[in-house]
């Protein structure tokens, strides 16, 4: 597939912003190139049918353009492959970001082997570790879980791995669908994805102890006002809701309040927050 590479001059104290911006508008094809030497910058890489996006106009009109050039997905992933190396995400498991690569791993920890690409991170972003923080304080062998925005999918694995027995993931991007699919097979774990608006595929008869949504603010709301979750959420299951900036915490505090959920465990990092919650009885 052809795209067109931008890259901006990366200035350190924007780091945070920049990242936050791409965060909200679900954009993942990006990376932060650090060199021990020399000037950091971030490349993005765009259809050549929209070459100027959104995305592009926010960084031209907060970064220096210093390269605009155009290139194939395999040779953008390349060098970011290159540079990517095994690393644990949360405790006792561990990411393996190369499936055509061998790693040393300590023994005795859970893996999980991933495929580079577009619509595909690699789980480095906060929102999918506080999720997964508070995903493991609850699942257990044989729970039902739901993941809403599968993404790259490491959730689904995550809860596939300590025991879940049913396991739906959904995502809203059919490229993403597809991507999961193919990790969940790398990965020899057996996990249903399905192409889907929120819960929009989801029978209301069907029934969850877990449900997981990483999303973003207003796609949180959304799904929190979808009243097929109260009937698909099992009496005293769990919510587990993450993507929530600092900025409209207090606002996604007040919509939970109102459908009455209670506030089980909160996780944050880098101005990100992820909010355990439970049914109220």
């Amino acid at each position: 597939m052809e795209y067109i590479e931008y890259i901006f001059v990366l200035p350190e104290n924007l780091e945070d912003e920049i990242e936050t911006f791409f965060a909200m508008n679900e954009f993942q094809n990006y990376y932060f190139d650090k060199p021990t030497k020399g000037q950091s910058v971030v490349k993005v890489y765009i259809n050549p049918k929209h070459p100027e996006n959104d995305i592009v106009k926010y960084l031209k009109e907060k970064l220096e353009l210093v390269s605009k050039q155009n290139t194939t997905e395999d040779e953008w992933l390349k060098p970011w492959r290159e540079s990517l190396k095994p690393f644990e995400f949360i405790e006792n498991i561990w990411i393996l970001p190369d499936p055509e690569k061998s790693y040393d791993v300590p023994e005795n920890v859970k893996v999980i082997k991933i495929i580079p690409g577009t619509a595909f991170g690699t789980g480095l972003h906060p929102t999918t570790k506080l999720t997964a923080k508070n995903l493991v304080k609850i699942i257990n062998k044989g729970a039902d879980v739901l993941d809403v925005g599968t993404g790259t999918g490491i959730l689904s694995m995550i809860a596939k791995l300590y025991g879940a027995d049913k396991l739906l993931s959904l995502d809203y991007d059919p490229l993403a669908v597809e991507k999961a699919k193919e990790t969940f097979k790398l990965n020899n774990l057996t996990i249903e994805v399905k192409q889907s608006d929120l819960l929009s595929s989801v029978d209301k008869k069907e029934k969850y102890d877990i449900i997981i949504a990483n999303i973003v603010v207003p796609i949180l709301l959304r799904l929190l006002d979808d009243d097929k979750l109260d009937e698909i959420l099992n009496e005293n299951g769990y919510l587990i809701l993450s993507g929530i900036n600092k900025e409209r915490e207090e606002e996604m505090i007040n919509k939970i309040f109102e459908k009455e959920y209670n506030i089980i465990s909160r996780e944050e990092d880098s101005g990100w927050i992820s909010l355990l919650l439970q049914k109220r009885i």
